[in-house]
């Protein structure tokens, strides 16, 4: 299409997927072109990128997950080669951009609310942490050293996050979607010229007086907040804390992200706005308050995790009153948790989630 950055197409991600569910299969490279009936040089170039899947008719991606499945691939790891392609497809976007600022209508980022799912991989080559839905895969047997992520070269990293920041940079009151999907991924650039952009630059953001009535823009807070702390500062996010989800309006706002964000909001919204007028009542907290709950001993996200489960707790009592499981669980991860690395306040929250859970269970 026209206005798209031209360059060449990655499929790192959706290529060391299939590399995986090869691996659970057991098979070599020719052995699986011998099942899917292709050349072996097919596959390599399908698990190297070099040929990248997105490249892919939608129904030949079809018809290979279904084969994958049929030679007995775990069907749930199969599901995600999509969300694999489309993270590839949006990579190879803003690498190909580069520092050039792309207009509204081409920029990835500024259609839709993403969830956690697509940034786990999108962001896989970037971390090295395999998304969840498909952590079990083993990496196929190798008579040399195999990488243990999706392949990006430096200068492809580089691009990509050189567009977060000219993305970021450039966005308006009328791209706030834009300016915090971007920011919220420029947590993960090691780059110091990162890091000092994100301190001076959204450190102030971060640390604002929030109008409590606006509660797209307390997201937006939040997502700096948190890309602060992922490099290491945690006082915007504890700041956001004490001060912003103090109003029950914010606080509930940040909780129906949360299960947005975690795929308990099935629909799709394509700005902070709508996500929060819509799902407000969608949400029933279930997952939420599991991944909270195996979340309140993250270095770097604790304070938050653990403010956000005494508010869920609070808001959807009958969470903790129906499972015993669930509150031996809590139990036991808040004695985890309680560590003097956490602010005095963070401490506090942790006895009353305490408090919150023996009441829950008379």
């Amino acid at each position: 299409m026209q206005g798209f950055p031209e360059g060449p197409e990655s499929g790192a991600v959706a290529g060391f997927l299939l590399k995986l569910l090869r691996g659970s299969l057991g098979l070599t490279q020719v052995e699986l072109a011998e099942q899917l009936v292709v050349d072996d040089s097919t596959i390599q170039g399908w698990e190297s990128g070099r040929r990248p899947l997105c490249a892919l008719k939608g129904s030949d991606l079809l018809r290979l997950g279904r084969a994958l499945a049929s030679l007995g691939a775990p069907v749930g790891a199969v599901s995600q080669l999509p969300l694999a392609v489309e993270a590839d497809e949006f990579l190879t976007t803003c690498i190909n951009a580069g520092g050039t600022l792309m207009s509204v209508r081409d920029n990835p980022l500024g259609h839709a609310v993403h969830r956690r799912d697509f940034v786990a991989f999108a962001t896989w080559p970037f971390t090295g942490v395999v998304p969840s839905v498909v952590r079990d895969l083993p990496l196929p047997k190798s008579r040399g050293p195999v990488a243990d992520r999706p392949q990006l070269t430096s200068v492809q990293q580089r691009s990509f996050f050189d567009q977060m920041l000219v993305a970021a940079e450039a966005a308006d009151d009328r791209t706030q979607l834009i300016r915090r999907q971007a920011t919220y991924m420029l947590g993960f650039d090691n780059r110091p010229s990162s890091a000092t952009w994100l301190a001076d630059q959204h450190g102030r953001i971060a640390i604002r007086a929030v109008d409590l009535r606006d509660v797209p823009g307390g997201i937006a807070t939040r997502s700096a907040s948190l890309a602060l702390a992922r490099q290491g500062d945690p006082e915007p996010i504890r700041h956001f804390i004490q001060g912003t989800l103090t109003e029950n309006k914010q606080l509930l706002g940040t909780l129906t992200y949360w299960a947005y964000w975690l795929g308990e909001i099935p629909e799709t919204y394509p700005d902070d706005q709508a996500m929060l007028t819509a799902g407000s009542d969608l949400w029933s907290g279930r997952r939420l308050i599991e991944h909270l709950t195996g979340h309140l001993t993250d270095p770097k996200n604790a304070e938050m995790n653990i403010h956000s489960l005494l508010g869920l707790v609070m808001a959807r009592r009958d969470l903790l009153e129906s499972s015993a499981t669930l509150r031996d669980r809590m139990f036991e991860v808040i004695e985890q948790a309680d560590t003097p690395a956490l602010s005095r306040h963070a401490r506090t929250e942790l006895a009353n989630l305490r408090f919150a859970a023996q009441l829950a269970g008379r």
